[in-house]
């Protein structure tokens, strides 16, 4: 499959650019490449061109890229998809950051996993703010039983917070309550926190299209793909 190494090159530099206008002399934001669906040479070539974090969503087709581009030794890895429970170990201690712990059950399986695998796994909650019976995540009035089982699950740092906002215009209003949260469970749990050594510093929130005001909202990490990769085949 032929890529159009200058346009990927292109994209992701007026991406970049808008990040940083965004974060406003912010050091603390970080772009994720989302490369799920596209090919290793794809985001081969958006390492050469600097980048250097990059999202998946499926387990086997990350761990196939990950040995494709196995030379690339400042690559980062981003578990950012649901992430099935018979996966768990593909997963587990493997990546920089996994962004969507989105169950009591999953959370315990991915413990596990990584207390085997001698690391200790980085994670983010997935909120579903909205409520939104389409997605996963942690409902809101959830939230301080997940926080209790993050800030008790060995083999596992509890960083911050994720979420997908509904798709109807709204995203910054969500973005908002997202960070609020952050705010209030740091505030709430701190000294659990400060034992666990969990800073909850991270807010993974905003995509291609919104990316822009989830910055602007306190966001640490944004996920954007189709801007820098263009459109996934079929």
């Amino acid at each position: 499959m032929s890529i159009d190494v200058a346009a990927i090159q292109r994209r992701l530099g007026v991406v970049r650019n808008a990040v940083r206008r965004a974060a406003a002399g912010r050091a603390d934001v970080t772009l994720i490449a989302v490369s799920k669906g596209h090919v290793s040479h794809a985001i081969r070539a958006a390492y050469e061109a600097g980048q250097r974090d990059f999202g998946e969503s499926y387990p086997q087709e990350w761990r196939t890229k990950s040995q494709e581009l196995a030379d690339l030794s400042e690559l980062r890895w981003h578990f950012i998809g649901h992430l099935q429970r018979n996966k768990t170990q593909w997963v587990a201690g493997q990546v920089a950051l996994h962004h969507a712990v989105n169950s009591l059950a999953g959370l315990e399986t991915l413990a596990r996993r990584s207390s085997q695998s001698g690391r200790i796994q980085d994670v983010l909650l997935q909120v579903n703010l909205a409520a939104e019976a389409t997605k996963r995540g942690c409902a809101p009035d959830e939230i301080d039983t997940y926080a209790q089982a993050l800030l008790g699950a060995p083999g596992l740092r509890w960083r911050g917070l994720m979420t997908l906002p509904p798709q109807d215009g709204s995203a910054r209003v969500w973005f908002g309550r997202l960070r609020d949260l952050r705010d209030r469970l740091r505030s709430e749990h701190q000294s659990a926190l400060h034992a666990a050594d969990c800073s909850l510093d991270l807010l993974s929130m905003g995509m291609s299209g919104d990316f822009r005001e989830a910055i602007e909202e306190g966001a640490t990490h944004v996920r954007v793909g189709t801007a820098i990769f263009g459109p996934r085949g079929p």
